[in-house]
């Protein structure tokens, strides 16, 4: 790993572990998805905030997520990375807008979300993310299968 990332690249680390973990979903590859988000993993809605602390509960909310996107008929899970900034060589945060089509129709309104990226045993994963989208959404629901409510106060969301 370089010492030096700029942001651009921070853009596009993140915009590939975007697209891996929606190939993830649509290939029913819990792998790929695994070395792409890290255990434990802080997520949190508008209402909640959950934290997965086993690769069980990880591969709970996997599967419920993946059964929720086979749910609405969505062909296309579009995550497209809108910044992203370096706190240190080994930290990076970053936000993306999120959309679930089925043959070109939005089948929910986009929502953004902002990650915690993290170098760790080599690789750049995904530690937290918060998404603003209310905690009774179904996303939110499917997701969340098997983590724990965490009832720490949440912390404040840096603005870019």
């Amino acid at each position: 790993m370089a010492s030096e990332i700029t942001e651009e690249m921070a853009v596009e680390i993140y915009q590939h572990l975007l697209d891996k973990i929606c190939a993830a979903y649509f290939e029913n590859d819990f792998d790929a998805f695994q070395n792409a988000l890290h255990v434990p993993h802080r997520y949190s809605t508008k209402g909640n905030e959950q934290l997965i602390t086993t690769c069980a509960q990880m591969k709970e909310a996997f599967d419920a997520f993946r059964g929720y996107l086979k749910g609405l008929g969505v062909t296309d899970f579009i995550r497209i990375c809108t910044g992203a900034a370096v706190l240190t060589p080994t930290k990076i945060i970053a936000s993306h807008t999120t959309e679930l089509l089925r043959n070109g129709n939005r089948l929910r309104d986009p929502y953004e979300v902002w990650a915690t990226l993290e170098f760790i045993e080599g690789t750049w994963r995904v530690t937290s993310s918060e998404n603003a989208i209310n905690d009774t959404s179904w996303q939110a629901m499917a997701f969340r299968q098997g983590a724990t409510l965490k009832d720490t106060p949440r912390p404040a969301r840096t603005e870019q």
